[in-house]
């Protein structure tokens, strides 16, 4: 008989708890919105800036455009291209990849990280490679001593701060197609 109770009790809690969720009107996540909302307004005329830097030197990137690529980086970005890679600076290898896309990239802007203080931007894209497989690729804009912005590495990785809890965070620029599967 006690069987019978616990279950019983253990079924009523259960379908309260599933009602309770359903009936969830995601305020949480409203409030995360607002936070990274409020920092995308506060900031916005930054964010104009930038957003179309970033997506200049993504397009660059991906067509590994060199000479032009060149111009948006920071002198220590500069360096670390010429010395790992300066046998590509003259070159714009991929002419015609970034069209050749046919818009199928995500660029997502990490707003709800920038302040005055750390002064920097950070951006995600993400595509797929040649084999299918999704990559993601890391642009991370700071102002250099004319206040000018620029891409602190053309080798940058995901910083810190960013981890796989806030990876879907921010402010998605553009944003990967999902193709429809037909059955």
């Amino acid at each position: 008989m006690n069987k019978k109770r616990i279950l019983s009790l253990a079924a009523v809690l259960g379908m309260t708890f599933l009602i309770a969720g359903c009936n969830s009107d995601g305020k949480e996540s409203e409030t995360v919105e607002k936070g990274e909302n409020a920092n995308a307004k506060k900031y916005e005329e930054v964010f104009k800036e930038t957003d179309e830097i970033a997506h200049d030197f993504l397009k660059l990137k991906i067509e590994q455009n060199y000479p032009e690529i060149l111009k948006y980086m920071s002198t220590k970005g500069i360096e670390e291209l010429e010395e790992k890679s300066s046998y590509l600076l003259e070159t714009h290898r991929l002419p015609d990849e970034f069209e050749e896309l046919d818009g199928m990239y995500e660029l997502r802007r990490y707003d709800n990280f920038y302040d005055d203080n750390n002064g920097e931007v950070f951006y995600r894209y993400s595509r797929f490679n040649d084999r299918e497989v999704l990559v993601n690729d890391w642009i991370i804009l700071t102002r250099n001593e004319e206040k000018d912005w620029k891409v602190r590495s053309y080798f940058d990785t995901r910083p810190e701060i960013i981890n796989d809890s806030n990876a879907e965070t921010g402010t998605v620029l553009h944003e990967l197609p999902v193709e429809e599967k037909v059955q």
